[in-house]
């Protein structure tokens, strides 16, 4: 396999796994370039066209992958992230691990998926 090949297989969401952690995921083992890059990678692979994300971020002026998991809800983690409780395929809402801020896409805060 080929490093690229590799990197797919790395960085590819887990079976259920939520944005949130996804991000605090990747972040964990590969930082933060500035960009989007993980965010849009899950939602090209979970929840692609979910044009409620771009909204959320823009309210929360979120600009990099390091203010997604907080405008989502989740705590600023230190270390690995905590494993997933999961959430349906297609969802943008955090998991039960993280609360939720009212306005964020898919409904009433801290309810699961």
């Amino acid at each position: 396999m080929t490093n690229a090949g590799l990197l797919d297989v790395w960085t590819e969401p887990q079976e259920r796994e939520c944005l949130g952690c996804y991000v605090s995921r990747l972040l964990a083992d590969f930082g933060c370039d500035g960009t989007l890059r993980w965010t849009r990678r899950w939602r090209a692979l979970r929840a692609p066209g979910v044009a409620a994300l771009d909204r959320l971020f823009r309210r929360h002026d979120v600009k990099c992958d390091c203010g997604a998991p907080a405008a989502l809800g989740a705590a600023a983690c230190s270390g690995a992230p905590p494993p997933c409780a999961g959430v349906r395929r297609g969802s943008t809402r955090p998991c039960s691990m993280w609360g939720r801020p009212p306005d964020t896409p898919g409904g009433a805060r801290g309810s699961p998926t």
